[in-house]
């Protein structure tokens, strides 16, 4: 599962190479995450446009009806709630990226998208965000890095993730099992990745950190001594301890003793001390309360906004504090009930089962990695949504579903290779018990 470019027509490099550049750039260029999401879609009408025949088969994959219909539940949910409160034409954009999917994973199997754009792109991605982090922090002095995104703390996520994936790279990309510099750049990648989450002050992309880093020690030690994979878990340790003692004080230190103090004070007293620990816990507090006052849908975006902001004022919060509860839970407990927590379940249980399923159908390891990533990435975003409103947020939203297609895309190429010289063969063999 490398780099197949000496099959690929004129046509499929192209588009391979348009992937490649805005995978590459997703993070520091305008509407990175947008972009990309126009990319794929636009190469998905060319593939609906010739009428493509594998397509056809391509949607009958037994996995993708989880993935469908967990996303599907999710935006009829969504456009009902709508519906029902009356709301403004603008609330319907925030389902765009969902129901441009289809598109996207038709451009996806139409350029025959290689792995190679997947671990090199995302690698690329991490490296010149942590270029331009640096750039920001470190010359420029602006504090906490934002990339060319609207909030550090949609950087700083969004390249853990990037990091994440070049770290898969290193396991899963065979071209750089076989060669040293390839595996280099992965690392470099991944690395500036973390690097550029570190200045970005994003203390949920930490803790993604921390975890993924394990993992992917564990994983890798498999089958050697007890000791190696110890000697390897106090390497990452170093490793961490390194990276946030070359932090700037102010991004790193600072803001994790701010979270036990500010949590604390808060707790013991109720009130608000700062715009990002206390301020939190006051919105969801507040969330709780609106949830239990209309429990099944909730009070609309519109009300529950203004209830909060107006519910803010009495602690002197900042108007340019977003009114959202910056908790995808509880955020859609507040504004659309038991109906709306239920739809964002089902949405990430629905892309999660399906990518477990095609897991315990792989036989090689190579080819379960698309199912691992998106399984981690299903968890990398809802570990994001405890702290934010993912889901509220347009670059969340195009990044989870962009990448998403992109895994699965290349999980249905890699078994149809595998399972059948045909389409109907491959499908016949995923329908076996």
């Amino acid at each position: 599962m490398g780099i197949e470019n000496h099959s690929l027509t004129r046509g499929e490099l192209f588009m391979n190479a348009v992937v490649f550049v805005a995978v590459s750039m997703i993070l520091v260029v305008p509407r990175g995450p947008s972009l990309l999401g126009i990319v794929l879609a636009a190469m998905g009408i060319l593939a609906f446009a010739q009428k493509n025949a594998q397509l056809a088969w391509a949607w009958q994959w037994p996995p993708l009806k989880h993935m469908a219909l967990g996303t599907a539940f999710f935006v009829m949910v969504g456009i009902f709630l709508g519906i029902w409160y009356n709301t403004k034409l603008s609330y319907y954009e925030a389902f765009a990226p969902f129901l441009l999917t289809p598109l996207m994973l038709s451009g996806v199997l139409l350029s025959r998208l290689q792995p190679a754009v997947l671990w090199l792109g995302s690698a690329t991605g991490a490296l010149l965000a942590g270029v331009y982090a640096s750039f920001q922090s470190l010359v420029l002095l602006t504090g906490r890095a934002t990339g060319n995104m609207s909030h550090p703390i949609i950087f700083g996520d969004l390249a853990v993730v990037l990091s994440c994936i070049a770290l898969f790279g290193v396991l899963y990309f065979d071209q750089a099992r076989r060669t040293v510099w390839l595996r280099a750049y992965l690392l470099l990648g991944a690395s500036m990745g973390v690097w550029a989450s570190l200045l970005s002050g994003t203390k949920g992309g930490w803790l993604s950190i921390v975890m993924f880093l394990f993992i992917f020690v564990w994983h890798i030690s498999t089958g050697k001594p007890f000791w190696a994979r110890c000697a390897g878990i106090l390497g990452i340790v170093a490793l961490l301890i390194n990276g946030v003692l070359l932090a700037p004080t102010e991004l790193v230190w600072d803001r994790l003793e701010g979270v036990w103090h500010h949590s604390q004070h808060w707790f013991e007293t109720g009130e608000i001390t700062d715009w990002s620990i206390s301020v939190r816990l006051e919105m969801w507090s507040y969330a709780l309360q609106l949830f239990a006052q209309r429990p099944i849908l909730g009070w609309s975006g519109d009300v529950a906004t203004a209830k909060l902001a107006e519910h803010l004022q009495a602690f002197n919060v900042p108007a340019s504090i977003p009114h959202v509860f910056e908790n995808d839970l509880l955020h859609y407990a507040a504004v659309s009930g038991l109906l709306g927590v239920t739809s964002v379940l089902a949405l990430y249980a629905g892309i999660f089962i399906g990518f477990w399923k095609f897991e315990k159908q792989s036989t090689l390891q190579t080819r379960s990695a698309f199912a691992l990533m998106g399984m981690l990435l299903v968890v990398l975003i809802f570990e994001f949504s405890l702290t934010c409103n993912v889901l509220g947020r347009s670059s969340f939203r195009y990044f989870f579903c962009e990448f998403t297609v992109i895994l699965l895309g290349l999980m249905i190429m890699s078994a149809k290779e595998d399972a059948s010289s045909t389409w109907h063969g491959f499908i016949l063999k995923l329908k076996q018990p």
